[in-house]
């Protein structure tokens, strides 16, 4: 454990002590923002959900079906998309005891890439499969609408839309 004065031990106080209140601040924002916008101040913001809903997909797509040869109309976007960015042609195979090998169809026939070309080469894909998600969701999450529930719940009934 490091020996560290109290001027130190106050300095590192003095800083958290001013996170907190920028924390506190930008909460404080959030909520009026909501409220300016007719929302639910308690409600999480809808693009935070988005994102995750959408890595969440991507996370899937690219774990599992990208390398595993899948038919899926998505999975062919995908990989067209790559290809056209690599300007390669890019096979994805298992190779019988070792881990992922891709491979570039070169002059010489199939060639495999190297570590740092293969890193490079998982991150585009990685970043082609996620924008390509992202592309085919819903263009702005709908806002949610919170009413008011009245004392006689054959009102709500009445006002419920289903």
């Amino acid at each position: 454990m490091a020996v560290t004065s109290t001027a130190q031990l106050r300095i590192m106080l003095q800083r958290y002590e001013q996170q907190l209140l920028s924390a506190r601040r930008l909460a404080r924002l959030r909520v009026r923002r909501r409220l300016a916008e007719g929302l639910d101040p308690e409600d999480p913001d809808p693009s935070i959900k988005r994102r995750l809903f959408v890595e969440k997909a991507a996370r899937e797509l690219y774990e599992t079906l990208v390398f595993t040869g899948s038919e899926n109309p998505v999975i062919e976007d995908i990989r067209a998309e790559f290809g056209k960015l690599l300007g390669k042609s890019v096979q994805f195979a298992y190779p019988p005891g070792e881990r992922l090998s891709i491979v570039v169809e070169g002059p010489d026939g199939l060639e495999p890439l190297s570590e740092a070309e293969r890193r490079r080469t998982r991150h585009l894909l990685w970043q082609v499969t996620r924008q390509l998600v992202e592309q085919s969701m819903l263009d702005a999450p709908a806002p949610v609408v919170h009413r008011e529930k009245t004392a006689n719940p054959e009102d709500d009934a009445a006002q419920s839309p289903l």
